[in-house]
């Protein structure tokens, strides 16, 4: 190899690894699910919110991972974003319009949806070994029928339709078995969980045709 060959390779070398080195997104951007202005408590890892980048080529969403309590966070460049609500994935009206974000240092944003149910007048109560749930559900959404309302007991304090223990006929009502204006009342029994030192609880009401729940916050049995 002359020199000239090897002082074009390193030129290239040079070139090329200064085209790489730039620097990876350092901005936060925060934000909640909120209903009324009080943050919507889903199940986590459903695919609920998309970041897309005008002007860019690579036009891929960014998607955006929403915890059981309604919150997300992502780190990401500086820039004008578009943040879009994805079509029928959460329990709530679907909304097509996009928000736009300009991320400029640490961001927040409250996105609001509505859901077609919302759950309030929560408690929970264990009475010899009887965990007693109370709530009052609401409709929002005209169009949308009750399905069921249901307590779900799990031993992390992440819990959900999905991720639970055996439930009890009693921790499950229909919307035959509920009034209109109601207080809902679902038990379930605790002595089958001995061996759990930890207990975490979540009430979660379901419309019909869709497979997801709204849910209230969690609660810690023990």
């Amino acid at each position: 190899m002359n020199k000239l060959t090897y002082f074009l390779l390193v030129i290239i070398c040079l070139s090329g690894c200064a085209v790489d080195n730039y620097d990876p997104p350092s901005t936060t951007f925060n934000g909640r699910l909120v209903f009324d202005g009080q943050p919507l408590q889903i199940r986590q890892g459903i695919s609920v919110l998309q970041l897309y980048q005008p002007g860019y080529e690579n036009q891929n969403p960014i998607a955006v991972n929403v915890k059981q309590d309604g919150s997300f966070s992502s780190i990401l460049f500086e820039g004008t974003y578009k943040l879009v609500r994805v079509a029928g994935n959460g329990p709530w009206e679907n909304n097509p319009d996009s928000i736009t974000v300009d991320v400029h240092g640490p961001t927040n944003i409250d996105v609001p949806v509505v859901p077609f149910f919302s759950i309030s007048d929560v408690s929970f109560e264990v009475k010899d070994d009887i965990l007693v749930a109370q709530c009052k559900i609401k409709k929002n959404v005209e169009s949308r029928q009750l399905e069921k309302v249901s307590l779900f007991v799990n031993n992390t304090n992440l819990v959900d339709h999905t991720v639970q223990l055996t439930a009890a006929p009693s921790s499950t009502k229909t919307a035959a078995q509920i009034g209109e204006d109601e207080i809902i009342e679902l038990q379930q029994d605790l002595t089958g969980y001995s061996n759990n030192p930890y207990l975490f609880a979540r009430i979660g009401v379901k419309a019909v045709g869709h497979p997801e729940y709204i849910y209230s916050i969690v609660w810690k049995v023990r």
